[in-house]
């Protein structure tokens, strides 16, 4: 009688491994970014010193003369500056105000204090689309300020990239590119609340070699952000009618 109740439970215990070991493994789930963040050093720059760019003749030809013409207070090359145009990227990264993530398994959208601006990540779970804008021309459209982003997970990482952007826009206030823009980011939480963004340059007509920069934002209280209307910045506020 003993035997035979030692013999059931190697049995189950047998049956029970092999259940365990051809159960497929959970996948782990996604970091979280959600949540309001800040830039910890805010800068306009793309890199701190411009010298470190490895321009193409081509690329440094644009940049001085995007030089120049701001020193002059010439800025219709800036769009964003002077008519309050999406910037781009990674220039929007770059803000000094405050961002949102709202994250959710199809998407990432971060939304900016800057003018109340979006930009949206296709994460792994959102079904593959076809580009509207595949040609230079559609992509000096509004649309297109931000291009196309994509994002993969790589462990505790999620690298995001972005193409498809229009020319018309800078990588910071005097840095040009070319639709052939590729931007690669690796967004990583170093803790809680600390949040870095690592970010790859490549545009073989405008730099020699891809180039990097790095971004830390720290976490801040979620809250509303206040109404920001860029063009009243620069044109000023809008004359209402009188009641």
């Amino acid at each position: 009688m003993h035997s035979s109740k030692g013999v059931l439970r190697l049995v189950i215990a047998g049956l029970t491994l092999l259940f365990v070991a051809g159960s497929p493994a959970r996948a782990a789930e996604p970091v979280d970014f959600s949540g309001t963040w800040k830039a910890v050093s805010p800068r306009k720059t793309i890199l701190p010193n411009d010298a470190a760019i490895p321009f193409s003749a081509k690329g440094r030809e644009q940049y001085q003369q995007n030089v120049g013409s701001k020193a002059k207070k010439d800025l219709e090359f800036d769009l964003t500056t002077s008519r309050c145009s999406t910037p781009g990227l990674p220039r929007a990264m770059l803000t000094a105000q405050r961002f949102r993530i709202f994250q959710d398994p199809q998407v990432l959208t971060i939304g900016f204090e800057w003018n109340r601006d979006r930009r949206v990540i296709g994460l792994p779970g959102l079904p593959p689309q076809i580009s509207l804008f595949g040609a230079a021309d559609d992509a000096s459209l509004v649309g297109t300020k931000m291009g196309t982003s994509r994002g993969q997970w790589e462990g505790n990482t999620l690298v995001v990239t972005s193409t498809e952007m229009s020319d018309k826009t800078l990588l910071d206030d005097v840095v040009p590119h070319t639709f052939g823009l590729k931007v690669t980011e690796r967004l990583t939480l170093l803790d809680a609340n600390t949040l870095e963004d690592r970010i790859t340059i490549e545009d073989p007509e405008y730099f020699t070699k891809a180039w990097d920069t790095v971004l830390t934002y720290k976490r801040q209280p979620d809250a509303i952000f206040p109404e920001d209307v860029c063009l009243d910045r620069v044109f000023g506020a809008p004359n209402l009618p009188a009641k």
